[in-house]
């Protein structure tokens, strides 16, 4: 069995010093309870990523996770990214971060997001979904998108618990959430398409979670919006990436159908779903999945590191 390179784009991380936010009166979620402070452990996130042969990992924090609703977001943002460009640098060889912002306070969210990108060396931007009945889409949401289709750098679209979809979805447990969690990045997904933001910003790219898939589904086979996953026109770019998580064969093979599998990342919400995409279980699926050794590949990390390493050809290009 031939060795994978695998970069996980999809990690959840806690700097020394943050903690899980839970608003007041709130009782604790299992979820959190199984998670305890694993999430906050950089040596255990080197160890499972030892153990399960992932030679990087992208980290990246929401801000609902770690702040309140009536947190002064400038400041939580300004101080999770020095705090994760200091991670990074504890092992430069083995970890990426990206950088957070509201992506929905326009001007200054840019200038932040610039600040962490060209100052502090972070290599992407990660941005919620959606904010109240805004979605990705929003006017207030372009000076980020435009900063970062500008830098090379991408985007990743990580969910939230939307009101009033999670409240009435909560009686499905756990499923509810994931429903409504990819209700919202689906929906976010689809706004960037249906509303020309892609035309606009040709050099932008984005990253959707396993949750939102929905979204590549319904972009084309229907008619209503275009598709922009198979074989294009000269000029036309593909724009929308997505993360595989679990690395279930009959998803990578669904998936892959899709948007290609030079679109698609590997991908583990650790800690969050509590197992790793090993070198054994991705190059079973893989295998399951019927994809070639260069498909395989591209999968498993080399898709992530064009991403990641796109800002750095850019400013080649600027400067020959």
């Amino acid at each position: 069995m031939n060795r994978l390179n695998i970069v996980d784009f999809h990690t959840h991380f806690l700097p020394a010093g943050w903690e899980v936010y839970r608003a007041p009166g709130r009782p604790v979620d299992p979820l959190w309870q199984r998670i305890g402070t694993k999430i906050s452990d950089l040596d255990a996130l080197i160890a499972d990523s030892d153990a399960a042969g992932i030679a990087q990992r992208v980290i990246g924090v929401a801000l609902s996770m770690v702040a309140a609703p009536d947190a002064d977001l400038r400041a939580v943002s300004r101080r999770l990214n020095d705090d994760l460009a200091a991670t990074v640098a504890r092992h430069p060889d083995r970890l990426f971060a990206l950088a957070t912002v509201d992506a929905y306070d326009g001007e200054e969210a840019a200038r932040e997001a610039r600040r962490a990108i060209v100052e502090l060396g972070l290599s992407g931007l990660f941005l919620d979904s959606a904010k109240g009945d805004k979605l990705l889409d929003a006017p207030e949401a372009r000076p980020v998108l435009k900063l970062a289709a500008e830098l090379g750098v991408p985007v990743f679209v990580h969910p939230i618990n939307p009101e009033p979809l999670a409240t009435q979805l909560a009686g499905l447990g756990r499923l509810g959430t994931r429903l409504s969690r990819g209700t919202i990045n689906a929906a976010a997904a689809i706004a960037l398409v249906s509303s020309g933001v892609f035309e606009e910003l040709p050099e932008l790219r984005v990253v959707i979670t396993a949750l939102g898939v929905s979204a590549l589904a319904l972009t084309g086979p229907f008619g209503e919006l275009p598709s922009i996953f198979t074989d294009a026109p000269p000029g036309k770019r593909r724009h929308l990436y997505t993360d595989i998580m679990p690395a279930e064969a009959r998803f990578i093979r669904f998936v892959t159908s899709l948007v290609g599998a030079d679109h698609v990342l590997t991908g583990s919400d650790w800690p969050i779903l509590g197992h790793d995409p090993t070198q054994e279980i991705l190059a079973k699926s893989f295998e399951a999945a019927g994809l070639s050794a260069d498909e395989q590949r591209l999968i498993a990390g080399q898709n992530a590191l064009d991403l990641l390493l796109n800002r750095n050809r850019q400013q080649e290009r600027r400067s020959a």
